[in-house]
């Protein structure tokens, strides 16, 4: 019973409704992937996810406590696959492109200490027979800062961002990159962890304009 009911919610799941139907939800003119999913684990006051116009999002947006908050500008592309988990805040701008398969984290999931995940897993325990793993978890053990991925900034398929992040305006960061420092204005990353290799042209840049310095030959 429960792999066919598995089954009916996946293959009737309507983006659109999930989305007209969620008082947590606000999106403007976009198209949404059959793979687009909300997911809701606590129950949420006010706007939890806020999309702007002509975006086409396939991911999955993922809020596992009563905070957290997605801000998606205008343009945007995410592919199918990925996963944007917030507790705290994922700020993503205009005319971003995120490839499949990446994951955005503004948390930490559990805390560093042995005992408070002892007493997580032993939560988890009496929790998962309930269908919510995470219905009674204790989050003040578990760090969480803001993400934030600037206007024109494109993650390659895998990408992982972990909290506290700033990814700048036009950065470029390389497939299955793991991303856990800023990565400074219209540089290309790569790597685990990921590092500036290069930098974007001059003339491949937003701010470009050239020269109006230049020598004119005597009319």
């Amino acid at each position: 019973m429960n792999i066919f009911r598995r089954f009916l919610a996946r293959h009737s799941y309507d983006p659109y409704r999930a989305v007209a139907q969620s008082e947590n939800v606000r999106m403007g003119n976009s198209q949404l992937g059959r793979d687009f999913r909300l997911r809701f684990d606590r129950p949420h006051e006010g706007v939890a996810l806020d999309i702007g116009d002509r975006c086409l999002l396939s991911n999955e947006f993922i809020f596992e406590s009563t905070g957290g908050k997605v801000t998606v500008g205008n343009g945007v592309f995410i592919n199918g696959g990925t996963k944007i988990i917030s507790r705290s805040s994922v700020d993503i701008g205009d005319s971003v492109m995120i490839a499949w398969g990446c994951l955005i984290y503004d948390h930490d999931s559990h805390s560093i200490s042995y005992l408070d995940r002892i007493a997580d897993h032993n939560q988890v325990l009496i929790d998962f027979l309930s269908g919510n793993m995470v219905a009674n978890k204790n989050w003040s053990t578990v760090a969480t800062a803001p993400i934030r991925i600037c206007d024109h900034a494109w993650l390659g398929f895998d990408v992982v961002v972990l909290k506290g992040v700033t990814i700048g305006e036009g950065s470029i960061v390389g497939a299955r990159s793991v991303v856990t420092k800023d990565l400074p204005p219209w540089t290309i990353a790569a790597g685990n962890l990921a590092r500036v290799v290069k930098e974007v042209p001059l003339e491949l840049r937003k701010s470009y304009a050239p020269s109006s310095n230049r020598e004119t030959a005597p009319s």
